[in-house]
């Protein structure tokens, strides 16, 4: 049964494993599916310890909230000398996946993927070319306008995350939400082999824009300068063993069998791209094995 509209505010246990979570004042039934991402799902989870789950429901590895993944990202423009009519937009399949491979780059793993960021990096109009390519005041404003509109090759990349020790989630010990309960905490901290993919995908960009014949360019962000949150991932993650995971391959719990995880917090990396299909594709597994549990009566 979907809730829409509801707060979900605690998780309630019983003490024996194998016992049927409730959320106070509402049953869950049979089965308890989880699916708020890789900040609200450890979060809730957090926030449901008791006596029964003194760490937070779920959390007798203590892995709940840590492995905290954001994709890596870099960006970096440049003007072409010809009119490209970039400001368009371009196709969003438009992606090089040369080295989305755990070993695509020399010394470290994890692979990134490139592509032609007009969107991702906001430059699909008129209003940032202003704010942000044409440089003058007036007539000399115009004029730098008129001469870099729709010439603008960004070339946008996302990277591999990996766990570290320094990135997780937790509650925050003072900040609460409108319903006073504790905000999740974001720990954010880029280790060495995130750096050395960070810069492999700047390099990299550097030399698709001078292969693509443009001059240097002018603007370059990415993770290191800024927390990017596009996708998140881990937290609650997968694995074999109880002892370092929070869920099995089918996204249960390995205490509270009838809990069911079934978004990106599972995730043990977070790859090289958008984790939608993953995540959809794990659900549909979850959700066949929940059914055969059913049919089985062992649920």
């Amino acid at each position: 049964m979907s809730r829409p509209s509801c707060m979900g505010m605690a998780i309630a246990s019983p003490g024996s494993a194998g016992s049927t979570p409730t959320v106070p004042s509402i049953r869950c039934g049979r089965a308890l599916l989880l699916a708020c991402g890789a900040v609200q799902t450890p979060r809730l989870l957090l926030a449901s310890a008791n006596a029964h789950a003194p760490q937070g429901l779920a959390n007798e590895s203590g892995q709940v909230g840590r492995n905290f993944m954001e994709t890596l990202a870099w960006a970096s423009s440049a003007l072409h000398p010809d009119a490209l009519g970039s400001h368009r937009g371009v196709p969003s399949n438009g992606i090089c996946w040369d080295f989305n491979a755990p070993d695509a780059i020399p010394g470290t793993p994890g692979g990134v993927r490139f592509s032609v960021g007009m969107v991702e990096m906001d430059l699909a109009g008129p209003i940032n070319y202003a704010r942000r390519v044409a440089s003058g005041w007036g007539r000399a404003h115009r004029a730098a306008m008129r001469n870099s509109f729709g010439r603008v090759l960004p070339v946008a990349s996302i990277g591999e995350s990996l766990p570290n020790d320094g990135t997780y989630i937790d509650l925050d010990s003072h900040a609460r939400d409108a319903h006073g309960l504790a905000l999740a905490r974001i720990h954010s901290r880029i280790d060495e082999p995130e750096l050395r993919r960070l810069v492999f995908m700047a390099g990299k960009r550097r030399k698709i824009l001078q292969a693509a014949g443009t001059a240097k360019p002018f603007e370059e962000f990415g993770t290191y300068d800024t927390f990017n949150a596009t996708h998140v991932f881990g937290t609650c993650r997968m694995g074999s063993d109880a002892r370092h995971s929070v869920v099995d391959k089918d996204c249960r719990s390995h205490r509270w069998r009838n809990l069911f995880i079934v978004d990106a917090s599972v995730f043990p990396s977070s790859g090289g791209e958008s984790p939608s299909l993953t995540i959809e594709a794990l659900a549909i597994r979850a959700g066949a094995h929940i059914r055969n549990l059913l049919a089985q009566r062992e649920l």
